[in-house]
């Protein structure tokens, strides 16, 4: 179905449901929790989890302190009578959950559903008297444990890592205009989005429920020994439902893009499983082959019912340590580390259009690569991806390039030294920029 060029009259006639699901306020201020349901249609599980905690809520005796605000994101989408609401579309004219970005569409139903539904969480968080965290409730279309993926930020991640579930890094710089990208870049409040199973299974409900009565509780917001903050039988739940790798943390490599709707994943290629750059087998498309372009663990592969070119058709991801993680948490709260980054790293230099970024030479700065940025706190805004080669010739082009870099910086001395030589910006250079929440130091504890 597509309205995007269907008269505006036509647009505003098509059923909907009402955005919100409902709201509850404590008897005192303090944090606020929003949470989104069915931001694509075919994924119920959110909403009924919503719908089941506000009863909960009610019959516990209400919420201690803060707010509780649940939402619909497609109303339109949802409003599709079904046989079984996993087999609603997904979407009508573009996927709702890649319409968040800093550049926006205006055309089509869902451009509406975005616009009313970013006003309905910035009222929100903009209303609290406390931390505000969104919780973007969805589900896959293949067998796959529960898991949280999240913007890197130190307070995002530590929150995060509460719920004991797998924990996925990096997605946004793989899919713009998400809605927890949204709400963490423009809000400044921590937004997880959570995957709780496949669309039809019965436990993702439950498992969604879980989640957001822990938040509950980790917000103070109701007592963790009532009826809603239940919080030792619902971490069990999650965790007997992570199939061994809660808290696990994971890093995406690659997105794989579908060109050619005849799309469809080889049996047993599930998430999670092992696959091998240019040699694994992943799907069929067009009636040829998709092959791992990425060494790693298959993510997120696409098994809904029908297929449009520029869907996601899978992602790899890897495993980052434990000494990682805490190696990057320590260098990220190092201000004077951030402060001497332009002077001392060859070939980066202030971004005058982007507070807390930086303009990265990729022909002087050939060694450091996405995850050196990452261990420092950066998100890529936008970078070249390097094309898959073998190790031997990664080798020799590493080697190439530096040999290179230390030649344009000595040519550089003669116009002035590196500031001279890269005085503006090109459209080759990467863009990277510091991570909202580790930016603005004074929501750091809001979450601990």
């Amino acid at each position: 179905m597509t309205f995007a060029n269907a008269p505006a009259e036509e647009r505003s006639a098509v059923p909907r449901v009402e955005r919100v699901i409902g709201e509850r306020s404590g008897t005192a201020p303090g944090p606020t929790l929003i949470v989104v349901g069915g931001v694509h249609g075919n994924e119920p599980a959110g909403v009924v989890a919503a719908e089941r905690l506000l009863r909960a809520i009610d019959e516990g005796g209400g919420l201690r302190r803060g707010r509780f605000l649940a939402l619909r994101g497609n109303t339109a989408a949802l409003a599709v009578e079904a046989a079984e609401a996993w087999t609603r579309p997904r979407y009508f004219d573009h996927d709702l959950n890649r319409l968040f970005g800093e550049a926006r569409r205006e055309d089509g139903i869902e451009a509406r559903e975005r616009d009313e539904l970013c006003a309905a969480v910035a009222d929100a968080v903009r209303g609290s008297h406390g931390a505000s965290v969104v919780l973007d409730l969805h589900t896959v279309s293949s067998p796959s444990p529960p898991f949280i993926a999240v913007e890197d930020a130190l307070p995002a991640r530590r929150f995060a890592m509460r719920f004991g579930l797998p924990l996925v890094l990096g997605i946004e710089e793989e899919l713009s205009g998400l809605l927890m990208d949204f709400a963490t870049r423009e809000l400044s409040c921590v937004a997880l989005t959570v995957e709780a199973g496949r669309h039809q299974d019965k436990s993702a409900a439950r498992l969604h429920e879980c989640v957001i009565r822990i938040a509950l509780v980790e917000l103070g917001m109701v007592d963790p020994d009532g009826v809603v903050g239940d919080e030792v039988s619902a971490q069990g739940e999650l965790r007997a439902a992570s199939s061994g790798r809660g808290r696990h943390v994971y890093d995406v490599r690659h997105r794989a893009v579908i060109s050619d709707p005849r799309f469809s994943v080889l049996a047993g290629m599930e998430a999670f499983t092992p696959v091998r750059a240019g040699r694994t087998v992943i799907a069929e498309q067009g009636g040829r082959p998709v092959v791992a372009q990425e060494s790693g663990l298959l993510f997120m592969p696409n098994r809904q019912h029908t297929h449009r070119v520029g869907d996601d058709a899978y992602f790899v991801v890897r495993r980052v340590g434990r000494v990682w993680l805490g190696l990057s948490a320590w260098l990220r709260s190092r201000e004077w580390l951030h402060a001497a980054l332009p002077r001392v790293l060859p070939g980066v230099r202030r971004c005058p259009r982007r507070t807390g970024g930086f303009l990265v030479a990729p022909e002087i700065a050939s060694v450091f690569r996405r995850q050196i940025f990452h261990l420092l706190g950066y998100r890529l805004v936008r970078f070249t991806k390097p094309p898959r080669v073998n190790p031997l010739r990664r080798a020799l082009g590493g080697t190439w390039l530096g040999v290179r870099a230390i030649g344009k910086m000595l040519a550089g001395l003669a116009h002035g030294g590196e500031r001279g030589a890269l005085p503006d910006e090109r459209d080759a250079d990467w863009v990277v920029r510091r991570r909202t929440l580790d930016r603005e130091a004074e929501h750091a504890g809001a979450y601990d």
